[in-house]
This record gives C-alpha cells, sequence and structure tokens, in this order.
C-alpha cells in the first residue's frame, strides 16, 4: 500500500485514507482497507507491516500481537520451500544435498532477518525526506530468485574443482587373476563331489545293507515328518503348535482346499522338488572316449 501511493511509512493515517479515496471510484474505501487503517494507527502495526507483507496483516483477523502474526506468516513460506525441494527432487539426481542445504540455509536466513531485523525510518534528502527497507518484498523477491536460478544450476552447472580440497580417489584396479585362480580350484573342488552324491545315491540301492539302512533313515525321516506337519492340523488353541506358529511367521505350509490358499512353504517345496526333478538328476553327457 506504502509503495503503491508512493509515501513514506511514517505518513499519517488520513492522508492515506485521502489519497486511497483519490484513487477510488467508490466515495469510501473498502471494509478490508478501513481495517488496515485503524491498525495502522500504531507504528508497531507498520513494523509488522513491512516483516510480513500486506496478505497477513489484511487477512488474519485475530492476530494483535507479533507472535500472532508470526504463526500465521510461517506455514506460507514452509510450504514455499518444500514445493521448492520437491520440484528439485524430481528434476535431477545431481546435487541433491547441495540444493536441499542452499534452500535450508536460505529458509533459516529469511526467517531470522524477518524476525529480527530493526525496523527504521530512514532520513535522506530534501528530494526524498525519509525511506524505509521494505524487508517483506526484498526478501520475497530474493526467494523467487533463488526458486528459478536454483533448479538451472543444478542441473547444468558444470563440475567445478574446489583448489586444495582433493576430489574422490580414483578406484584402484583390482588384480582378477588372483581371484580366477580361488575360483577355478574351487570350482574343480565342487564339481567331483556334486558328481559323486548323483551316482552314490543309485550306488547305495546296489548294496543290500546299504540300501536297508538308507531306507530305515528315510522311513524314521518320514516319521518325524509326518508327526511335525500333523501338529496342529485339529487346533483348538489351547496350546502352540507348529502349523500355528508356522502362520505366525509368514511360512504356512497348510494343504490347499476348497476356501483354504495352500501354504507359502509347502508351495516353495514343491516347485523347488520340480526343479530337481527335471534339471538337478539329469544324467551328466558322456564324455566321448579318446584312443590312445
Amino acid at each position: 500500500m506504502f509503495k503503491a501511493l508512493q509515501v513514506p511509512l511514517n505518513t499519517p493515517t488520513d492522508t492515506i485514507r485521502a489519497l486511497l479515496l483519490q484513487k477510488s471510484d467508490t466515495p469510501e474505501v473498502g471494509a478490508e482497507f478501513d481495517e488496515l487503517l485503524k491498525r495502522m494507527s500504531s507504528f508497531e502495526s507498520r513494523s509488522l507491516y513491512l516483516r510480513f507483507g500486506h496478505n497477513v496483516i489484511t487477512t488474519c483477523s485475530y492476530c494483535n500481537s507479533f507472535q500472532d502474526f508470526a504463526l500465521y506468516f510461517l506455514p506460507r513460506p514452509i510450504m514455499s520451500y518444500l514445493r521448492e525441494a520437491a520440484f528439485v527432487g524430481l528434476t535431477t539426481t545431481r546435487r541433491r544435498r547441495t540444493a536441499v542445504t542452499t534452500l535450508f540455509l536460505m529458509f533459516v536466513m529469511e526467517m531470522y532477518i524477518l524476525f529480527t531485523v530493526e525496523i527504521k525510518i530512514l532520513w535522506g534528502d530534501i528530494a526524498q525526506p525519509s525511506f524505509t527497507i521494505w524487508w517483506h518484498d526484498l526478501v520475497l523477491n530474493i526467494r523467487h530468485i533463488l526458486f528459478i536460478l536454483l533448479p538451472l544450476v543444478v542441473c547444468y552447472a558444470p563440475n567445478i574443482q574446489i583448489p586444495f580440497i582433493s576430489g574422490p580417489a580414483p578406484s584402484s584396479n583390482v588384480d582378477t587373476s588372483a581371484l580366477l585362480v580361488q575360483t577355478h580350484q574351487t570350482m574343480n573342488h565342487l564339481l567331483p563331489v556334486i558328481h559323486l552324491v548323483k551316482y552314490g545315491q543309485a550306488a547305495i540301492m546296489r548294496v543290500p545293507e546299504l540300501r536297508e539302512r538308507a531306507s530305515s533313515w528315510w522311513e524314521e525321516e518320514a516319521r518325524v515328518g509326518a508327526w511335525i506337519r500333523g501338529d496342529g492340523v485339529e487346533d483348538t488353541g489351547s496350546r502352540p503348535s507348529v502349523r500355528g506358529v508356522a502362520r505366525g511367521l509368514g511360512t504356512s505350509f497348510d494343504e490347499g482346499g476348497e476356501g483354504v490358499e495352500e501354504g507359502k512353504l509347502r508351495t516353495s517345496a514343491k516347485v523347488m522338488t520340480k526343479i530337481l526333478m527335471i534339471d538337478g538328476l539329469k544324467p551328466s553327457p558322456q564324455q566321448p572316449h579318446q584312443e590312445k
């Protein structure tokens, strides 16, 4: 209002009202300006006008003190900075930390200036006897300039090497020859073991004593497995069961049926068994005999 009318901050209220009436098409000022002029009767209200801007002073009808206006003013700049941070983060992945740090420091500096600066009427020359720094407008213009330039700088600014600060150390070339030798030795050891296990199962079944011992071992394992899987089939809730604990851990092995989903552990076991039956038990390709 003061800048639009080109009058200093200490202009009397009656003079401001008269200037508003001269620029108005109606014989009376609006209710918004009338309430604003009533508040402009004290220098404290005018200092708040410089700190928080025209919209905050005119729209907050219940605000009376500095704390009231400050709390009413804070959400708008906070949302502006959060929106700018989100925009920069979505625009590019370069220098996100630098951009967010810059926005945070700018927000802290803006709040510090608006909340702590001393409002003064400075006396000038004859052409301009008095003038005032409009802190709210000044900080708002700086904020808008920052919001425009920051995404451009973050996206397109080249990397600059700062003197006396070393950059990231170059990655040392790892000699992979030792790793390849170690891997080759491990594979040479594992492949015979895998073949031995595969052929050993068939060899055990050819010896009666070993076949009997293997059969008894598998029968015992089947009995224990059936007992474990059967624990909790008729779960009454009176005691914890294996099935109940498995359901709680998300590894249920319940049988599927009408309206009952098959347990995840049972499904995974079926898939792995099918893979082993198809791929894991294939005979190794026979190598041609070399003629001496």
